[in-house]
């Protein structure tokens, strides 16, 4: 069964706030979230609440999904938890699933999937910079198992991306290796 985003999670744009190299709060921005669904927490800035207009439900929650909004490609990723007020880019979309039918590791799964990211792509506006809007995101059709299955669908995403990160390791210490050989290898 597929249910529409909106019927099993409420979506929210993350705050405007300014940037700064100090700050007593956590701000998270789309470069912090990678390739792969991982959250980069050397990549987390900074900023002050006197700057930010943000209310309580702004701060991020442990699980809390967020999804990159502008650009050419929504990565998702799953909030780990911090133990500082941390907020959201306007870049990013903070959606917090239903936990009694959609856990988040597996929302978070799937918007990263083949299917959904053309979803995603399909449903984008186009401009100077591709924009996913809150109402398209809202229509995404999301596959709704039960619990155990969405469990052992996490399971196999989680073992998915393992294997990636180890293939790509491996390729670059073949291409490490490679370079070297032909680096010395003898001339003429």
């Amino acid at each position: 069964m597929k249910r529409l985003l909106s019927d099993i999670a409420t979506t929210r744009f993350g705050v405007h706030a300014k940037r700064m190299k100090t700050g007593t709060m956590a701000l998270v921005q789309s470069s912090a979230i990678k390739e792969n669904g991982v959250i980069e927490h050397a990549y987390i800035d900074r900023t002050e609440p006197a700057l930010l207009s943000y209310k309580e439900v702004d701060l991020l929650r442990k699980d809390d999904v967020l999804l990159i909004g502008k650009g050419s490609s929504s990565t998702a990723a799953l909030w780990p938890d911090s133990t500082e007020d941390t907020v959201a880019s306007g870049m990013l979309y903070v959606i917090r699933p239903n936990v009694e039918n959609l856990l988040p590791a597996f929302l978070a799964a799937y918007l990263n999937s083949r299917p959904a990211q053309a979803q995603m792509a399909a449903m984008r506006k186009i401009g100077t910079v591709p924009v996913l809007s809150r109402k398209a995101l809202d229509q995404l059709e999301i596959p709704l198992p039960g619990l155990e299955d969405q469990h052992k669908l996490i399971r196999l995403a989680d073992a998915a991306q393992r294997a990636k990160l180890h293939l790509n390791e491996l390729t670059i210490a073949y291409t490490q290796l490679l370079d070297a050989v032909w680096a010395n290898y003898p001339q003429p």
